[in-house]
């Protein structure tokens, strides 16, 4: 059975983002760039099986959306007292069923998606959050010079559409007033570059950032090239 196949199993999946580090990298990325608040809604897109629950405030609204049934089968049976999970694609329907919210997080999803279902994605997440919320995301990501290890790790990747980081800022930026990435590769055992996004619809990112040196800074869409 090949990689990609096991890790439909969500116990397999999440024993694979242990091991590598990958879900410690997601862990440390939202508590460096998130200021979660235990009465903040909580949007989870690609929600896997539902462990990140384990690493937010107690007391939040959280609903997490993902369109394989284990996944979503497991994680309402071991994290279902805590929020809710849900087998359906993220559409308006779901926008005006579930929202507003305060955050959204897009874990590892946006390089699973082409540019047209990324963008309109993109676009029902802008839709669903309240003035001054954010849109977080976390992916691989290819850049020029990156370690071998990262460049096998996401050539094989189940996920068809790994970007460079111009590409995520490109496609966040055409839905979102006002972008901010950050790359990434000190976050997991082995080697890999994370392109983190955060998104708002306007005035000032309201974010915690924990700046390194070399670190991009916030980008207006204004500066970044229309899909």
């Amino acid at each position: 059975m090949a990689l990609k196949d096991m890790l439909r199993h969500p116990q397999v999946y999440q024993g694979f983002q242990f091991v590598g580090g990958f879900f410690g990298a997601r862990v440390r990325s939202i508590r460096a760039y998130l200021s979660i608040k235990p009465t903040d809604q909580i949007i989870d897109l690609g929600c896997g099986p539902g462990f990140i629950l384990d690493h937010l405030p107690t007391g939040i609204k959280y609903d997490g959306f993902d369109i394989d049934e284990r996944y979503i089968k497991y994680a309402q049976g071991r994290f279902g007292r805590r929020g809710s999970f849900h087998c359906r694609l993220f559409d308006e329907q779901c926008a005006a069923e579930f929202g507003p919210a305060d955050v959204v997080m897009m874990n590892g999803l946006l390089h699973h998606l082409d540019d047209d279902d990324a963008l309109t994605t993109l676009r029902v997440v802008r839709g669903v959050l309240r003035p001054g919320g954010l849109v977080f995301t976390l992916d691989g990501c290819y850049r020029d010079g990156q370690s071998r290890v990262a460049s096998w790790l996401l050539r094989n990747d189940r996920g068809r559409f790994v970007r460079s980081e111009y590409g995520y800022r490109r496609l966040l930026g055409a839905a979102f007033d006002n972008v901010r990435t950050h790359l990434r590769e000190d976050l997991s055992f082995v080697s890999y570059s994370f392109l983190i996004g955060i998104a708002s619809t306007g005035g000032t990112l309201n974010t915690q950032v924990h700046e390194r040196p070399g670190e991009d800074t916030m980008s207006p869409a204004a500066q970044v090239d229309p899909l």
